[in-house]
């Protein structure tokens, strides 16, 4: 029933709610760095396009002429998330480095009219401003004949249009036979020409023309010639319908020269662009004629004609604009409705199905009432069972464990012996201490099983001691410090107790009940993790609480830590899982408590409070003996030493394994045949491998973090990584599991325990095949160098499955140098880079896989090439030995000499002669 709602509201969310799927329309920013009639020209154009293309808004902006107001604007559509921005630079220098910024950060910038320095934008829409400058020097010289004064007025200083008008006219001005007697900046505004014109001609009366970068300067001169009573002739650029084409009209100037805008091609180009299509990135738009007093007024009316059809184009947008809205007002209510008689159709539905199911369930009920109890009853034969089962096993494990004593103990005697020996040699000493300290272990494990049983039995005793507790902690905690010294992990003991106190307890059994809770913390606290132990009275209580950093426990585990063989983590134990059971047992039996506070990623808490008995004044208190660092090391294991030094003349080994003695071990055996690195986990050991690519990877199966199957897995996915083989260390025998491993990508299998003859024998194997398979790729001097992907190796040649990746890797390189052959500056570095690998990495990588370094292979490749052109073409050797790349003909006569034992004139006269 509840799916048939949700079913039915996600149908009426869909029907009520169609615009939510509409696509948010693009938002374009546009910079205009003045507000002169050119540019309001301009923007009605760009108004006028993008009411064509309702799938985008635009906002315009002017800068009024200053550099500090249009940087800001730019970086107000940056800011605000603006798809596109478009802008006309004020000045070059001045906003280059915010446009550098924005098409730095990923978004689109369109450059017009202006230039910056450089080419840091998307794409550039501008008017050759240089031609237009000697457009019009040719056209001073129809008006005033060769030999004619003329007085130039610029543009702002910086500005890119005034830089290139006034080198084109100047040019212009040359070829045609005219001069150019002065010239100043009128920043482009009337007001700023006016005195600047003034100056001009009160020093050059005799001039027979002014020529100003723009309109507007254009009839601030002629003003200011009118009133001195001055004839001149005086031409502008940019043809504003309002101002420059008037101005013609009017014949307050002879001519302008119009400056196209185009604003609709910005707005085709900003869409072009966003919608991934195809455009221009740098569009120069074409030159038109002056405008002169014969085609002033066309313009001018043509001008009023367009202006009008756009007030009707927006008007008639305004009426399909109201008209949609109507309609999808309408839909909506439409849509409301077939929504709510879907609903009141369903509700019927329900309430009738509702009725139906009520008469169903009853009989079911009666019918389940009947089977529970007969569940019930079998239940609890099946509670029985399980009882009678469970006791059945611990007494198997406590007489399995009796049974164990006595081999354990005539094992760890001539054990111990050996480890006090002082004829054995350094790698038989580390194995006997290895041997020893697992020994301890197993008879910790096994004293545990029996005293577990015992209190199973309600056989476990306790006998009390008067004891100053505050000393205890101090000794017990004395060898805990060294071990947070090698672990990096700092250690705290607060112990707020007088310094008479005393208390009656098992000191045996709160001695592993603290050694438990100790042990735990260092094993699932990380380096730079803390520690802390407090001891204090409360009630009447004795409260010792220990405190870590480390993983913590997950709210569905803590409920059930304190139960029997219960394990935290079951993919890969720590321990017996009878811990901190036992713990729980000793705390229970002197009538205490024992709690958990935790939380995943932030640590763990772990209290203990038992009530403070004292058996008489005169009872002896004693101090038992301190915890031995050793037995905290068999614990706890020790810190893993520092990586070997890379020995180029011994294959490099990376060992993976969570277990410290393994890792000690197969170092003893291995380390005088082989350079070794080490990880305690498989993420550890992933890195590792791609940081030193090494010949050989050991890894273990069962590891926390990432167990071993993934980590081969990953190692043959990575390019850097594929070719290495890998050996599988594991207790697990069976054909499943195994092929599981062959699976992810192994190359073989060790089982525990192994023999370290079988486990030499393997690696030995493994490395001789691999050197065997680059055998295969470079067979000859040249290589098998050929220009195509080497193809699988065969089956039998012990290649890994991940050989296509390999292939796929060669065969983009080739295509790289192939590509790049001519290219002498070709080097490692830029190969290492295009291929997506540090320098290191493909030098191995290059090195396992052809038995040539990236240099040696570069050159014979090349070498390969320029054989194929000899004998196949006619070009010269010169022009070959460019060709493959090599930057002097002598050179490559040489590289080619050493290779084929000829020179290549030697081989065209042999070829010759035939």
């Amino acid at each position: 029933m509840n799916r048939i709602i949700i079913l039915l509201l996600m149908l009426t969310s869909l029907l009520f709610f169609p615009s939510c799927r509409k696509k948010e329309p693009y938002r374009i920013g546009i910079s205009q760095c003045s507000q002169d009639g050119w540019r309001m020209k301009m923007n009605d154009e760009i108004n006028r396009e993008i009411m064509f293309h309702p799938e985008a808004t635009v906002e315009i902006r002017s800068a009024d002429n200053s550099n500090e107001r249009q940087i800001a604007d730019i970086r107000y559509f940056m800011d605000n998330g603006f798809d596109i921005i478009i802008a006309a630079p004020n000045e070059a220098d001045a906003i280059t480095p915010i446009i550098k910024e924005v098409y730095e950060s990923g978004t689109p910038v369109i450059v017009f009219d202006r230039k910056i320095n450089g080419d840091t934008y998307t794409a550039f829409q501008g008017v050759d401003n240089t031609e237009i400058g000697k457009s019009a020097a040719h056209y001073a010289r129809h008006l005033i004949g060769e030999g004619g004064k003329v007085i130039e007025i610029c543009g702002l200083k910086g500005s890119t249009p005034a830089i290139e008008r006034h080198e084109g006219f100047h040019r212009g001005a040359t070829a045609e036979g005219i001069s150019v007697v002065a010239s100043a900046s009128g920043d482009w505004t009337y007001e700023s020409a006016v005195p600047v014109a003034d100056s001009l001609l009160t020093a050059h009366p005799d001039a027979d023309m002014v020529y100003a970068h723009n309109d507007r300067m254009a009839i601030a001169a002629s003003d200011v010639a009118r009133r001195r009573g001055l004839k001149m002739k005086i031409i502008g650029i940019d043809a504003a319908p309002e101002i420059g084409i008037k101005a013609v009209a009017d014949s307050v100037i002879d001519a302008t020269f119009l400056y196209p805008t185009e604003g609709y091609r910005l707005i085709r180009t900003a869409l072009a662009i966003l919608e991934g299509k195809p455009y221009e990135r740098v569009s120069t738009l074409p030159l038109s004629s002056p405008v002169d007093i014969t085609n002033a007024d066309i313009l001018l009316l043509q001008n009023g004609s367009l202006n009008e059809e756009t007030e009707k184009i927006r008007l008639l947008k305004s009426q399909v604009d109201d008209f949609w809205s109507r309609h999808s007002a309408q839909t909506s209510l439409f849509y409301a409705a077939v929504a709510i008689l879907v609903l009141l159709v369903g509700v019927l539905f329900l309430l009738l199905r509702t009725f139906w199911q009520r008469q169903r369930h009853q009989h079911q009920l009666m019918e389940q009432n009947r089977l529970l109890e007969e569940q019930r009853d079998a239940q609890k034969e099946l509670n029985e069972q399980l009882h009678a089962a469970t006791q059945s096993k611990l007494v198997f494990f406590t007489n399995v464990s009796h049974d164990l004593r006595t081999p354990l103990t005539l094992i760890a005697e001539p054990v111990e012996q050996l480890v006090r020996a002082e004829n054995l040699t350094p790698q038989q000493q580390v194995l006997m201490k290895i041997a020893d300290k697992n020994v301890r272990i197993l008879r910790r494990l096994i004293n545990q099983i029996l005293d577990f049983r015992k209190y199973e039995n309600g056989k476990l005793d306790v006998n009390l001691t008067e004891v100053h507790f505050g000393s205890l902690v101090h000794d017990w905690t004395e060898a805990f410090h060294a071990i947070a010294r090698k672990s990096g992990i700092k250690l705290s003991v607060d112990i707020r107790l007088p310094d008479d106190f005393t208390i009656a307890i098992d000191v045996e059994k709160i001695e592993r009940v603290f050694f438990n809770l100790m042990s735990n913390a260092f094993k699932y606290t990380p380096a730079n993790g803390s520690i802390r132990f407090t001891a204090s009275l409360a009630d009447g209580k004795l409260m010792f609480a220990v405190a870590d950093t480390g993983r913590g426990i997950s709210v569905e585990d803590l409920g059930n830590i304190f139960d029997r063989f219960y394990q935290v983590d079951k993919v890969h134990p720590n321990g017996s899982g009878i811990g901190l059971s036992l713990a729980k047992a000793f705390v229970e039996l002197h009538e205490g408590s024992i709690s958990v506070e935790s939380q995943l990623g932030v640590g763990s808490e772990f209290t203990v409070n038992i009530p403070v008995r004292h058996i008489s004044d005169t009872a002896e208190t004693v101090t038992p003996g301190i915890i031995s660092e050793s037995v905290v090391d068999a614990e706890l294991g020790e810190i893993e030493p520092e990586p070997q030094e890379i020995d180029a003349d011994k294959p490099l080994l990376l060992v993976i394994d969570d277990n410290e003695d393994i890792r000690h071990m197969i170092r003893e055996l291995l380390s005088d045949d082989y350079v070794m690195i080490f990880a305690a986990n498989g993420k550890d050991g992933l890195r590792l491998a791609a940081k030193y690519v090494p010949d050989l990877i050991i890894c273990d199966v069962m590891m926390p973090l990432m167990d071993g199957l993934e980590c081969c897995r990953r190692i043959k996915e990575e390019v850097s990584t594929s070719h290495i083989p890998v050996l599988l260390l594991t207790a697990c025998s069976m054909d499943e599991q195994r092929a599981q491993g062959y699976d992810s990508g192994a190359d073989g299998y060790v089982a525990k325990p192994f023999n370290s003859s079988v486990l030499k024998s393997r690696c030995r194997n493994l490395i001789d095949n691999r050197r065997r398979i680059k055998d295969l790729w470079s067979a000859n001097p040249i290589g098998g160098m050929s220009d195509r992907p080497r193809p699988a190796l065969p089956p039998d040649k012990a290649a890994a499955p991940n050989g296509d990746l390999d292939n796929e890797f060669y065969a983009r390189f080739l295509s790289i140098v192939t590509a790049e052959m001519g290219n002498s500056d070709l080097n490692v570095d830029q190969l290492a880079s295009r291929m997506g690998l540090g320098r290191s990495q493909f030098y191995r990588k290059i090195k396992a896989l052809t038995n040539y370094s990236p240099v040696e292979l570069l050159r014979n490749l090349r070498l390969k090439r320029s054989r194929d052109l000899l004998t196949t073409t006619r070009k010269s050797i010169s022009e070959i030995a460019y060709e493959v790349g090599f930057s002097t003909p002598a050179y490559f006569t040489k590289c080619y000499k050493e290779a084929f034992s000829e020179t290549p004139t030697e081989l065209r006269e042999r070829l010759s002669s035939k």
